[in-house]
């Protein structure tokens, strides 16, 4: 019997059985789906595909990676365009929205007042930083030195070449054309990375009689009015691509997807004085920033605006250490499908367990502490899920017989092929990654001391990376 054959009577065998059940599905899929920050959207990702691949029956989970102000407008209901006219509608849009900035307290409180309460989950920690695209200067030791006031000073345009004496001074190594522009890429839309960097400014150079060049407290938000010289890149890709794609250029972006883009990143003046980049403080440094958790409040529920991680003291304490929050409706009756609901909740539950929220360390994500993890947890058994026990999905760890076949249970056991390929050439291309990436960094520094590209030092090197690309396009 040939393959054609055997896979027809094994689906005419098969459609009896599932045709009441895909029936079933479509009068009443069981999906959940969300939006908001692109920081943390490849590990709501990978979590969601993981889910997937570990439940039975047919489930279909998304997220749409927007920014945070567009994530909390579609979880709220919030300034939503009908007809022409912004309106507050208090529609959930999202099952769930997600965000690197809590939401306001005059929402909150606005929201709250009109019975729709909310829980915010935060979940990891990550870093947000500076890149640059100067030529000749490196990653690393030799890299470019920025404090918050001469950036500050860049992103008002005050500051627009990248040879003024004030960026020379703590810059000595610097070798770039006289009068070479800056080309300040910035983003536009409500965006957590916006909040994240402008905060920092402030907190380490605030404007004021000593300093009247520093950054002012009204411009530190998630959305400002920038100088019109400034160009506007929203969203990771647009401003991986405005900084990649214009020599001189300065832009922000979260770590991760800078270090991914391979970005050069601008070693920062933390809160103790000490210039590093996010790879050089390292998760430690990351974490570092949260350790004070006094003003993160006891309850989900509660207010977390006062939550936040910049310039925070410590030698290896990265001064832009962003916090990453999920926000759910207390009252869950817009999701129709009680499934889909507990499904959600799942989900929610997955996000703090470390077999899956441990897949996002390779995206630069960091678990909360275990106090803040507890307040979130306490805030998921509070949401009203309205749904029977048997309606509940549960986790197999461990190998349980009969029960790890249920329809609701999310079994480790079960694996799809693409899935377990794909992890497995992601961690081998890893020191591959790193290696091209040395590489590099080390070309860069030849182009800076004068080497030309015929050297045998820097054949040498592209002889290498090319041979590092040769084995990279060997696994697939």
């Amino acid at each position: 019997m040939n393959l054609y054959t055997a896979t027809s009577l094994l689906g005419t065998t098969l459609f009896g059985a599932l045709a009441a059940n895909v029936l079933a599905d479509e009068e009443n899929p069981i999906i959940i789906s969300g939006s908001g920050t692109t920081n943390p959207s490849k590990c709501f990702w990978h979590i969601m595909a993981k889910l997937e691949e570990q439940i039975k029956i047919p489930v279909r989970m998304t997220y749409r990676a927007v920014g945070s102000g567009t994530g909390q407008k579609e979880f709220l209901g919030k300034g939503i365009d009908i007809d022409g006219t912004i309106t507050d509608t208090e529609i959930a849009y999202n099952d769930f929205g997600s965000g690197d900035i809590p939401i306001s307290a005059a929402d909150k409180e606005k929201w709250n007042n009109n019975g729709i309460e909310f829980a915010q989950l935060p979940f990891v920690l990550s870093a947000v930083s500076f890149f640059h695209n100067i030529p000749g200067v490196p990653n690393g030791e030799m890299g470019l030195n920025m404090t918050a006031c001469l950036l500050a000073r860049v992103f008002s345009a005050d500051i627009t070449e990248w040879d003024h004496p004030d960026i020379k001074e703590i810059n000595p190594g610097l070798n770039v054309e006289e009068n070479y522009p800056i080309y300040v890429g910035r983003r536009d839309l409500g965006s957590s990375s916006t909040y994240s960097i402008t905060h920092y400014l402030h907190a380490q150079c605030p404007e004021s009689p000593d300093e009247p060049k520093g950054w002012p407290e009204d411009k530190a938000a998630s959305k400002i009015e920038w100088d019109p010289t400034t160009n506007a890149c929203d969203g990771s890709g647009p401003m991986t691509t405005c900084i990649r794609e214009n020599e001189g250029a300065i832009g922000y972006i979260d770590a991760a997807h800078g270090h991914e883009a391979d970005l050069k990143e601008i070693k920062l003046k933390n809160g103790d004085g000490f210039f590093l980049t996010s790879k050089e403080a390292g998760i430690d440094g990351v974490q570092a920033a949260a350790a004070d958790l006094s003003t993160v409040p006891s309850t989900a529920f509660g207010d977390f605006t006062n939550v936040a991680y910049y310039n925070m003291k410590g030698p290896k304490t990265w001064p832009i250490s962003l916090v990453s929050y999920v926000y759910i409706r207390k009252d869950l009756s817009h999701i129709t499908n009680p499934v889909s609901r507990t499904l959600l909740k799942a989900f929610a539950t997955a996000l703090f367990d470390p077999d899956y929220i441990g897949l996002c360390e390779r995206y630069g994500h960091i678990p909360v502490p275990a106090e803040v993890k507890d307040i979130s947890m306490a805030g998921i058994a509070e949401l009203n899920w309205d749904a029977t026990e048997d309606q509940e999905w549960t986790f197999e760890k461990k190998t349980s017989p009969g029960w790890g076949q249920g329809d609701y249970v999310i079994s480790k056991k079960r694996k799809s092929f693409g899935l377990y390929e794909a992890d497995r050439l992601a961690d081998d291309m890893q020191p591959l990654m790193e290696d091209l990436a040395d590489l590099k960094a080390e070309m860069a520094v030849l182009k800076g001391i004068g080497l030309s590209s015929g050297s045998a030092v820097v054949n040498m090197a592209w002889g290498v990376g090319a041979l590092i690309g040769a084995v990279m396009l060997s696994l697939y």
